[in-house]
């Protein structure tokens, strides 16, 4: 019964067509181009990491932290760097 309907809507809208006049500079195909490759590259990289992250989980090398326990570790790492250099 969906399919019937549907058939028909399509048939109703290719029998009703009637020119767009529309106009698509130049610059859309390159704006098209830009999101597909940001987008595809923006998710190759949360890819990366989230393969990453899941292998140290799974290796048992890491462990998840939270924002504060990063945050201690880096500011226990700088001090260490400043004794370092004194």
């Amino acid at each position: 019964m969906l399919t019937r309907i549907f058939l028909i809507c399509v048939g109703m809208l290719i029998a009703a067509q009637t020119p767009a006049y529309a106009y698509a500079d130049p610059g859309s195909g390159t704006l098209i181009w830009q999101i597909l490759l940001a987008a595809s590259f923006g998710v190759m990289f949360y890819m990366r990491r989230m393969i990453g992250w899941f292998r140290g989980l799974k290796s048992g090398k890491q462990k998840p932290t939270s924002a504060r326990v990063f945050a201690a570790e880096m500011e226990e790492e700088s001090e260490s760097t400043k004794r370092q250099v004194n």
